[in-house]
């Protein structure tokens, strides 16, 4: 049976995009930090399971992978 270990991180939002609220999309401008922040963790074996938005403060990521 495999064993897992979990990591679970909040990124912070660094800016709002009030058009884009108006507009109903997703409010945050700066996608590049959680996608590079998700990749830093895939880098180094973490698989993620969930991504949530946290209101207008960022989000949460739930991470997994195989405990060695």
């Amino acid at each position: 049976m495999s064993k897992w270990e979990y990591l679970v991180i909040f990124i912070q939002a660094q800016q709002a995009n009030a058009a884009a609220q108006e507009m109903g999309a997703v409010p945050h401008l700066n996608a590049d930090k959680f996608t590079e922040e998700l990749n830093r963790h895939a880098t180094a074996g973490w698989e993620l399971m969930q991504f949530e938005w946290v209101g207008d403060d960022g989000a949460r990521a739930i991470f997994k992978r195989p405990r060695g």
